[in-house]
């Protein structure tokens, strides 16, 4: 049976590459797209979703905001934050609320092991997640 996931992004053209990615891999799963946190949410009133992937850089709250506040919500939605910022402190806030990190430019290789890795139970966050 399928997944049904999520890709929260501000911009069309990267939803769409992610969407892409995420069929191609796994044809049978659904796939929704948000603009930004407040669409995430929104959606998640009508559709449950068992995989977020979230991009760091949007309107409002970052990524690791939203996934912070979607770990609080949804515990067991699996969740990976793209970003191309790579410093110490953006990859640590990623791992402390339980997202895998996937680094711009995003390869299909990385997104095809995220897939893989939601049949095994969600990560957990490491520490207390950021406001």
């Amino acid at each position: 049976m399928g997944k049904t996931a999520i890709i929260v992004d501000d911009s069309k053209l990267s939803r769409m590459h992610v969407r892409a990615m995420v069929l191609r891999s796994k044809p049978d799963w659904t796939v929704v797209e948000a603009a930004n946190g407040d669409e995430l949410f929104r959606t998640l009133q009508d559709t449950p979703v068992d995989v977020a992937i979230i991009d760091y850089n949007m309107p409002g709250d970052n990524g690791v905001d939203t996934a912070a506040k979607l770990r609080g919500s949804h515990p067991n939605v699996h969740i990976a934050i793209i970003t191309a910022n790579a410093q110490d402190a953006v990859v640590s806030g990623i791992r402390a609320v339980g997202a895998a990190f996937m680094p711009k430019p995003l390869e299909e290789e990385q997104v095809v092991r995220f897939l893989n890795s939601t049949a095994l139970p969600p990560r957990r966050a490491t520490q207390a997640a950021p406001e």
